[in-house]
């Protein structure tokens, strides 16, 4: 149940049309090229039939012409290289898993950032009912401040500080109203669906395991590793012996202008079939074999370091959705506060002790607190999103 629950939002995530036809194509197009050219190279080891097909015409025999038509086919082909040949099938298989896995991170990373645009702009939205409960109160406390200052009971300075409270807080709206068509732009770059219809996948927090063994980065990684051995085998074994076949058919027909005794038509064809043994002898291939022997070993530290980014970066996005967590609770004990203090100010009101003004103030910012709660949970979703994007749906 455990990892069906897990399954559930990877399965939303990379399924979802999010992105535009546009950006599909693009990387559609670049995941066939990548199937094209993994196919070359997996028969690169295999070399061309060469046909070959000549007609020529001379004099040298003085007392008539030749006219000479000659057309042979022909292959030189290894058979064995003490290796190379597999591992270059085996390299062409794994350079093609490879750069599948970088397309589809690259697709993924367009779905998060597109997703990110989303949550950017839900908690924008909120952040502007926020600010629009703020300016109520706001007007509130102008208004209160200007009946204090125009009975004699309060200072100008109050006053004055209230109406810049105010202002900045309008100031603050008409920035965030801003960043909302900022972000309306932003999204249209990447998608042909409504920004206000995006509908968006509910994520749990993830294991660590599940985290690292899954992760397309990893895997990418490690395929690297496996693509550099290749690589190493390869030089390695180009520098030994190689047995090549060697064959071909030969066919030449030989016209005279003028037939002699001497000089008569003729047709002739052969064959040659064979082995070749070369062994190259190379004095810079032991460099050669060392720089891909150290490329390969690179590559599995490369590995093991991409690991530990992805261990702290799991750690510091756990770390930050403890922290979101912990102010979510204190958002909600604001908010049970509020409504104590709700309830006691109607009681003051009908004692004469509070306004309608002062229950207003309370009750906007009763509201701000269970906003806030809502924009916490859209900052923990935002962050599983980090995670969850670069993590294979398939176990």
């Amino acid at each position: 149940m455990k990892k069906t629950a897990f399954l559930i939002p990877v399965f939303l995530f990379a399924n979802q049309n999010i992105l535009s036809d546009l950006k599909l194509k693009l990387l559609n197009l670049d995941e066939q090229r990548s199937i094209y050219s993994a196919k070359e190279t997996q028969k690169s080891w295999i070399n061309p039939i060469i046909l070959q097909y000549s007609i020529s015409q001379n004099n040298s025999l003085h007392i008539t012409k030749q006219n000479i038509q000659t057309f042979s086919v022909s292959i030189n082909q290894p058979i064995f290289k003490t290796g190379a040949i597999y591992y270059s099938i085996k390299y062409a298989k794994n350079l093609k898993n490879y750069n599948l896995k970088q397309i589809e991170l690259q697709k993924r990373a367009l779905i998060k950032q597109a997703y990110e645009l989303v949550y950017d702009y839900k908690i924008n939205k909120l952040n502007e009912e926020i600010a629009l409960l703020n300016i109520q109160n706001a007007k509130i406390d102008v208004k209160k401040k200007k009946e204090d200052f125009l009975n004699g009971t309060g200072d100008s300075t109050f006053l004055n500080q209230a109406i810049i409270n105010l202002n900045n807080i309008k100031l603050g709206y008409e920035d965030l109203k801003f960043n909302e068509k900022q972000l309306k732009f932003s999204f249209k770059n990447l998608s042909d669906l409504d920004i206000e219809k995006v509908k968006l996948p509910y994520f749990k927090i993830i294991s660590k395991n599940d985290f690292i063994n899954n992760n397309l980065q990893l895997i990418s990684s490690k395929i690297n590793d496996k693509i550099k051995y290749d690589l190493y085998k390869m030089q390695l074994g180009n520098q030994l012996l190689t047995i090549a076949f060697n064959a071909s058919y030969n066919y030449q027909n030989t016209d005279y202008t003028d037939n002699t005794p001497q000089y008569r038509d003729d047709t002739n064809n052969y064959y040659n079939v064979g082995l070749s043994v070369t062994l190259p002898i190379d004095v810079t291939s032991t460099d050669k074999v060392k720089q891909t022997k150290l490329s390969y070993i690179k590559s599995r530290y490369e590995t093991l370091d991409t690991k530990r980014n992805l261990l702290n970066t799991y750690a510091m996005i756990i770390s930050q959705i403890k922290t979101l967590q912990k102010k979510k609770e204190i958002y909600k004990e604001n908010e049970k506060a509020y409504a104590n203090l709700i309830e006691s100010t109607k009681e003051s009101i009908k004692a004469g002790n509070a306004t309608v003004l002062d229950l207003k103030i309370l009750e906007n910012s009763y509201k701000v607190m269970q906003i806030n709660q809502k924009i916490i949970d859209l900052q923990i979703q935002k962050l599983l999103l980090n995670l969850y994007y670069q993590v294979t749906s398939k176990f």
